[in-house]
């Protein structure tokens, strides 16, 4: 999972009212923000199976194994999910700091004591396929051996700009964490892609990109 557990892990009602506040978010704000409308029908569709599997489950004249595995299964699906949307929901720059805050996630920006400057360096890429998801981990090279890398020592979070091979424009988020997953509809299967990384400070300006790296979905 993506995003911190601290934030998911809640009594199943308080995570329903989470979940069920990012979805009418996510919905009524689509277009404005730009959304990916594949996500946010999978949002749609997890949550709505997850409010039924409670619902269901939490009648005492139908609770059974049945009810309580199906439960259990709906909830484990949508924090998966969720895990993974937050984090794109988060680098989404045309999602407003208000409605983060209105969602109740994380702030985009911890106050630093000192400003930090641009980065100087740019990030050392890996990609891992998984089924129809691009995880994209960044990390730098450790000075005088290539081949190693370690965390940045100040910045902790990077842009991630990607498109499909064929494509005139990227699409860029920013990740609070030197990690981020792209996910991808069963149909983009065998499509490329190319991405390049940056490493931002806390103003979200970025550093220099890495070279352009193609990747396959699926």
């Amino acid at each position: 999972m993506s995003y911190r557990k601290s934030t998911l892990e809640r009594p199943d009602a308080e995570f329903l009212a989470l979940a069920n506040n990012i979805n009418r978010q996510s919905s009524g704000h689509s277009a404005e923000w730009h959304l990916d409308p594949d996500q946010v029908a999978t949002l749609q569709k997890l949550v709505s199976n997850a409010n039924t599997a409670y619902a269901a489950n939490s009648d005492i004249a139908l609770k059974n194994r049945t009810t309580s595995a199906a439960k259990k299964f709906a909830f484990s699906e949508l924090k998966h999910f969720l895990g993974i949307y937050i984090n794109a929901l988060e680098g989404n720059l045309r999602v407003p700091d208000e409605a983060i805050a209105l969602m109740e996630l994380r702030p985009r920006v911890r106050h630093a004591r000192q400003p930090l400057g641009l980065p100087t360096e740019a990030p050392v890429v890996n990609v891992v396929r998984q089924h129809d998801e691009i995880t994209v981990y960044v990390s730098r090279a450790e000075h005088g051996q290539p081949a190693a890398t370690v965390s940045p020592e100040k910045y902790g979070r990077f842009a991630l700009r990607w498109k499909f091979e064929g494509e005139t424009e990227y699409r860029t988020v920013i990740s609070t964490r030197l990690h981020h997953t792209l996910i991808f509809e069963p149909s983009a299967e065998t499509r490329r892609i190319l991405l390049s990384a940056a490493f931002v400070n806390p103003r979200l300006q970025p550093g220099p990109w890495s070279d352009d790296i193609t990747s396959v979905i699926g």
